[in-house]
């Protein structure tokens, strides 16, 4: 899926994390997936009101606001088992007790890992004694998934809860349905890790059939399920600009930085 920049888990800052009191609603589900790349990447988790948040990367990044959790990824391995050793150090010294598997494994543009890699190099993840979601994958269904949660529960690896990407249609009822799906065929909690409507046939924010209205009818009625479904434990919107082709309609701010109605729903849940 598109992305805004990929993160390698290198270098690992270790600032200790302020836990503060909020003010945020809701049950400490809502989330977002963004790059601290982004210039105003704090204020926007601040916009929305987000309870926790991740940037595809191991680094803790500096200046995270006041109540709001950051959660690391190990995007992909290159070999470094050293990284994901600091990685898993960085995270405890922090207060951090979670770690997020690879991103889109099964994807040549993302971390385009090989099965036997993935599992070959699962351990290093478990050694860090966080808790571990799955690799992300494009679909949480297909047969890279499939064949990474068959192995991993034959070689006793820990897999505590699985990550979950999804780009469909403004169909509330058809992610639910696959979401009970998901949890019925690996029997484990869920992390909504990336999420939005998408038309991938669109060639223009123009001709993307799912018009702003309809993703804001979705998002009023998908989000008061999530957080009924005990067995998700967390969710996170994926910001796409307005500029997207695919999910431009999907977007919480628009160019200025300014909430879009949809963005304001978001923050108001």
């Amino acid at each position: 899926m598109l992305r805004l920049g990929s993160v390698a888990a290198a270098g690992v800052l270790c600032p200790r994390l302020e836990a503060a009191p909020t003010a945020r609603s809701g049950s400490g589900k809502k989330g977002l997936c963004i790059t601290t790349k982004s210039k105003h990447w704090a204020q926007r988790l601040e916009a929305v009101k987000a309870h926790w948040f991740y940037s595809w990367g191991s680094n803790i990044p500096q200046g995270i606001p006041k109540g709001i959790d950051f959660t690391p990824m190990i995007w992909g391995y290159w070999g470094n088992e050293e990284s994901i050793a600091k990685a898993g150090a960085a995270a405890k010294a922090a207060g951090i007790d979670t770690l997020l598997g690879f991103n889109e494994p099964d994807q040549k543009s993302q971390a385009n890992m090989k099965l036997e890699k993935a599992l070959k190099t699962w351990p290093l993840l478990m050694k860090t004694g966080l808790r571990l979601g799955s690799p992300g994958c494009v679909h949480p269904d297909n047969d890279w998934m499939k064949g990474f949660m068959a192995a991993a529960k034959q070689r006793k690896l820990r897999v505590d809860f699985v990550c979950v990407h999804s780009y469909g249609g403004a169909n509330p009822d058809a992610l639910i349905k696959r979401l009970h799906t998901i949890h019925k065929m690996y029997g484990k909690p869920i992390w909504i890790t990336e999420f939005a409507v998408g038309d991938w046939d669109a060639k223009s924010p123009e001709q993307n059939r799912h018009r702003p209205g309809a993703v804001l009818k979705f998002m009023e009625k998908v989000l008061p399920r999530l957080e009924q479904l005990d067995f998700i434990e967390r969710y996170a919107w994926f910001p796409a600009g307005q500029n997207n082709n695919a999910l431009g309609t999907s977007a919480l701010f628009d160019p200025s930085g300014k909430l879009t109605r949809l963005g304001e729903f978001y923050r108001d849940f």
